[in-house]
């Protein structure tokens, strides 16, 4: 009993280190950035209105301050791995928040995002395992090569994907909290029927989810804050990192299919990375009456936003609302995949 509840407490302050150095700090954080003349247009406001961005930088530190206690409190490698992308991946996007970097640039620096996770395994065993588990079907042999260089593309693919669900108020904090949430399930399920699995992966997640839940307050309906690329970058690569070292990807990728989708039909439509302040049409227009509606120039990109738009315009707060309602729908989905793949 006595282990169990020590465990239980080390879970929760990794939840609760995070969470509160984000609220706590987030409001001197914020006026510190008016001053420095660090805001962005709210552009989907009438008239647009001034919000402090970028707070990736905050996100950032309430990531470490939650991963450097899982670290001290298990001793495992882990959570310097997810501190690592973490770092790389908010050091590309503070750089393009202050500089812009060009749409194709971002794709290949952010698989340097994949180097502490390459350079831990490379030194310690059982950072990941080169196999993926399937429901029903048990796991495929293990391929380490061809596992690595997925495991590789994936840091630019999903972080480039958690940044693209960026657009509106609450969209980047509510999407990422709700995928947290069902990556912490899976985890916690592979944790639990995996003798082989310690609850530092567990321990892990929850500095993600700590971070977004506290973000969510300030990010939410109206905004009082923006992350910028600096934090929806860090957020995919920490998702990317945590599924691949907890070894719960195929879960983990139906949580995040609508970014995934966002991102496909983006791409497409625009035929490669292009950086979205460079786009010559945008896939959405603001009414006079404040509406959103679906872009109807040729050039626009089709987003999922603007397909969602074709069936009639809708205000930013229903729009995020039927984002979150089909995620609050694949994280279910990705729940059921969980309890297939190591409870049946």
């Amino acid at each position: 009993m006595i282990p169990l509840l020590e465990n239980a407490a080390l879970i929760l302050v990794s939840f609760l280190i995070p969470l509160f150095l984000v609220l706590l700090l987030m409001p001197g954080f914020m006026k510190y950035l008016v001053r420095l003349g660090r805001v962005a247009d709210d552009v989907h406001k009438i008239p647009p209105t001034k919000i402090p961005c970028p707070v990736g930088p905050l996100l950032f530190l309430g990531v470490v301050g939650g991963e450097a206690f899982v670290y001290f409190a298990y001793g495992s490698v882990i959570p310097l791995v997810v501190v690592g992308a973490a770092a790389i991946a908010f050091v590309v996007g503070i750089t393009d928040d202050l500089y812009v970097l060009g749409g194709k640039t971002k794709p290949l620096l952010l698989l340097l995002a994949a180097v502490p996770l390459l350079g831990a395994a490379t030194f310690r065993s059982g950072v990941y395992v080169p196999r993926l588990a399937f429901p029903l079907l048990g796991t495929i042999g293990a391929h380490l090569t061809l596992y690595t260089l997925l495991a590789v593309a994936a840091f630019p693919i999903v972080a480039n994907a958690f940044n693209m669900m960026d657009s509106f108020n609450g969209q980047i904090s509510g999407f990422t909290l709700m995928t947290s949430v069902a990556l912490l399930f899976g985890v916690a399920l592979h944790t639990a029927f995996h003798p082989g699995f310690s609850l530092v992966r567990v321990a892990s997640v929850l500095p993600l989810v700590g971070v977004s839940a506290a973000f969510f307050v300030f990010n939410r309906y109206p905004s009082r804050a923006f992350d910028g690329d600096s934090g929806a970058l860090m957020f995919g690569s920490m998702f990317a990192t945590l599924a691949i070292t907890s070894g719960v990807e195929i879960a983990a990728i139906i949580a995040i299919v609508p970014a995934i989708l966002n991102s496909f039909y983006t791409l497409s439509s625009a035929r490669g990375f292009v950086e979205r302040r460079k786009m010559a049409s945008r896939p959405t227009r603001l009414g006079n009456d404040g509406m959103l509606y679906a872009s109807v120039e040729p050039s626009a990109p089709n987003t999922l936003i603007r397909l969602i738009l074709l069936s009639g315009p809708l205000g930013e707060k229903d729009i995020v609302r039927e984002v979150f309602v089909l995620t609050a729908v694949t994280c279910l989905l990705s729940g059921a995949i969980s309890v297939l793949t190591w409870v049946v």
